[in-house]
């Protein structure tokens, strides 16, 4: 465990993580938003392109969140 600690530690691997987690977030507020699109909700082209930016700037908002919370 101490090795461990000690290689998430490292400020790179941190940043490969944070990475990670941003991916992880997108994805699943992606996945979210493909549901509601499923359910034809929002699927005109301007509702689909807002939603398409809003998944993007909360999938950023958690991300720094949780990685405030987890750095």
């Amino acid at each position: 465990f101490a090795q461990f600690k000690a290689v998430a530690g490292h400020p790179l691997v941190k940043l490969i993580l944070l990475g990670l987690l941003w991916a992880y977030m997108h994805h699943f507020c992606a996945g979210i938003r493909f549901l509601l699109l499923d359910l034809h909700k929002g699927i005109d082209l301007p509702t689909a392109r807002k939603t398409s930016v809003a998944v993007l700037a909360v999938s950023l908002t958690l991300t720094v969140i949780i990685g405030a919370k987890l750095w």
